[in-house]
């Protein structure tokens, strides 16, 4: 045999080729549905919020008044900001880039799976380092990340909980062995860390994972135990320090409990809970990977009859994969993935029954920190990775009757079937905006000021013609000013109908707003600066009459800033400066030693995440 012929199968076979092949599908996978974010400008979609200035804020490190929901993200993206700032690189593809990271992530971890469990099934020549292995592995990498989960997360912008999905595809691949790698699965619990939610999803599928790990071949069952106790440790002791930075700040804040019950004691478990699709019901839609609660964000695929005819593709990809997954049944990787995939889609569908709701809402109203669990479609994510191992199965069962590009080839097809709108709907939703010069003048008076703002039109979320084509999107003023923005939280969903926030003291401001109270009453509740933001849709009421007495400190045809005055004009200072005026409900800003405690965790949880990685690289490089 020559020469050139023996080196591309030298290449295909050396170490970590079927990752980089898997990566390269990950990566063409990912530009397709992310192309968008390319173009230039700051994403603004539903929840994912990007900005040029995002302030360390009292809000951002989870000890303002409202539930500690995207601690410790907001924090790492400050710093990432000022890191990039400082060396002049752009910062506006900053959020852009680590979803392509965690995409490419899923994608890594799927072709990793897919290969151990073909191993466990006794057919060490069906995944052979060549291009019919590597071909047979494609249709699993893309259905890990072109899926309706994945894909609808993406609309309603929580671009972070793609670390925790990450992670729970990866958790099999380094747990559920005979060897648990302990480094790599306690960076991915840090990466995943990046949100509460995220946090849960990674432990839950590491301790899944690791009670599934197998003693191996030749090993006494008791090393195998010895084994999971020894990782547990390190696991345990990583998970502690990684949370630390959300239940420090819900501790110290004494408030949200993540979410649990909002103004009057609602929960918004109905409202949250996972929906069923045209003509397949809930448990139809979970077992695809879809029903996130809020209709707005499902490709328009997804809204038809096609959502039927692709659970019925899916039934047969996982008709097609039950022999390779009987045969492979004893496979910790498969122990781990299956039985979790059938107690999730069961779960989440009984949680969007009757009795299923009056549970939850039970559990949410009565359990700190439990409003985590409000939105249940999410925790579908337990499902990808045996989703996963059913494509990969399939691809193999598929080949023995055509040839392996044309069995890639149709179950590739399959898994785009599923959302086949996705790439146009994610270009047209992924819009960057350009934020007008006005923000940077109105941050210049504020920022830094005692005296909190308040924001026209009523509510938390934008509909502008400036910012994605008039959808509604997450108002950036608290991500963008330094200074206490109050925001009730309060979120309208659809026929469910509004879900309250826990900004009490927001809500009451913003109505006698809206009432066209005397000024004095805005101050008494520590407002000092109203800002309308005049190209957005929404309610104003009679806010003209109380505005009307006050000073415009800034004014262009997006923004309007003003400062409330008396009658006369002179500022009304003394209630929002004095915090301790009696007449004054604003509660003072978080105490310099709780923002230090809270920094501190926030450092403790990057830091132990890069001290796993630096030391799962070097135990691969061990390996080698």
């Amino acid at each position: 045999m020559s020469a050139t012929s023996v080196g591309p199968r030298r290449a295909l076979a050396g170490p970590g080729a079927g990752a980089a092949v898997d990566a390269g599908v990950g990566l063409a996978v990912t530009a397709l549905l992310l192309a968008g974010l390319a173009r230039p400008g700051f994403p603004l979609v539903r929840d994912w919020v990007a900005t040029p200035t995002p302030p360390l804020s009292d809000a951002a490190l989870g000890l303002g008044e409202s539930a500690a929901r995207a601690v410790p993200q907001d924090v790492a993206v400050v710093w990432a900001t000022r890191a990039l700032d400082a060396v002049g690189l752009p910062v506006w593809p900053l959020t852009g880039l680590l979803t392509a990271v965690f995409c490419v992530w899923i994608a890594v971890a799927a072709g990793a799976l897919v290969r151990q469990a073909v191993q466990a099934a006794n057919r060490p020549s069906a995944d052979a380092a060549n291009w019919s292995g590597h071909l047979l592995r494609v249709p699993a990498v893309v259905v890990a990340v072109w899926n309706p989960l994945v894909v609808e997360r993406l609309l309603q912008g929580q671009w972070s909980l793609l670390a925790g999905v990450a992670a729970v595809v990866t958790m099999p691949v380094l747990l559920a062995r005979a060897r648990p790698r302990v480094a790599a699965a306690c960076a991915a619990v840090a990466a995943a860390g990046l949100t509460p939610t995220g946090w849960v999803l990674a432990v839950v599928a590491a301790v899944v994972s690791l009670t599934c790990a197998g003693p191996g071949s030749g090993s006494r069952s008791g090393s195998g135990s010895g084994r999971r106790v020894r990782a547990a440790v390190p696991l345990a002791v990583v998970a502690v320090v990684t949370a630390l930075p959300w239940l420090l700040a819900t501790f110290l804040a004494g408030g949200g409990a993540l979410g649990g019950a909002g103004a009057g004691g609602e929960t918004g478990v109905a409202a949250f809970a996972a929906r069923a699709e045209t003509g397949i019901g809930t448990l139809g839609s979970v077992v695809a990977l879809g029903g996130i609660w809020n209709s707005a964000a499902v490709p328009p695929s997804r809204a038809s009859w096609w959502a039927a005819a692709a659970l019925v593709l899916l039934l047969a990809v996982w008709a097609s994969a039950a022999r390779g997954l009987w045969r492979a049944r004893r496979s910790p990787a498969v122990r781990a993935t299956v039985p979790l995939a059938l107690v999730t889609w069961l779960l989440v569908g009984l949680a969007a029954t009757g009795p299923g709701l009056v549970a939850l809402d039970a559990v949410v109203g009565a359990v700190p920190a439990a409003g985590l669990l409000r939105d249940t479609q999410k925790f579908v994510a337990f499902a990808l990775p045996a989703t996963v191992l059913a494509w990969g199965l399939a691809t193999r069962a598929l080949a023995s009757r055509l040839r392996p590009a044309g069995a890639a080839l149709v179950l590739t097809a399959v898994a785009v079937a599923a959302v086949p709108d996705a790439p146009r709907a994610l270009w047209e939703s992924l819009r960057p905006v350009t934020y007008g010069d006005g923000w940077a003048e109105v941050a210049g008076i504020v920022d830094g000021r005692p005296g909190d703002l308040l924001v026209l039109p009523a509510g938390s979320f934008r509909s502008t013609p400036l910012w994605a084509g008039g959808a509604a999107v997450l108002d950036p003023a608290p991500r963008m000013l330094d200074t206490r923005v109050l925001v009730p939280g309060d979120l309208v969903v659809g026929r469910a109908g509004t879900v309250a926030g826990e900004g009490d003291r927001a809500r009451e401001a913003t109505e006698a707003l809206l009432r066209g109270e005397d000024p004095r009453e805005l101050t008494d509740l520590g407002v000092r600066w109203v800002l309308d933001e005049r190209t957005s849709a929404g309610p104003r009421g009679e806010s003209g009459r109380t505005l009307a007495t006050t000073t415009t400190r800034f004014a262009d045809s997006e923004l309007i800033l003003y400062e409330l005055g008396a009658a006369d004009g002179r500022e009304l200072t003394a209630a929002p400066l004095t915090t301790a005026a009696p007449h004054t409900t604003a509660p003072p800003p978080a105490a310099a030693d709780s923002r230090a405690v809270v920094l501190v965790a926030h450092a403790a949880w990057l830091l132990t995440g890069v001290v796993a990685v630096a030391l799962a690289w070097a135990g691969r490089r061990s390996r080698r």
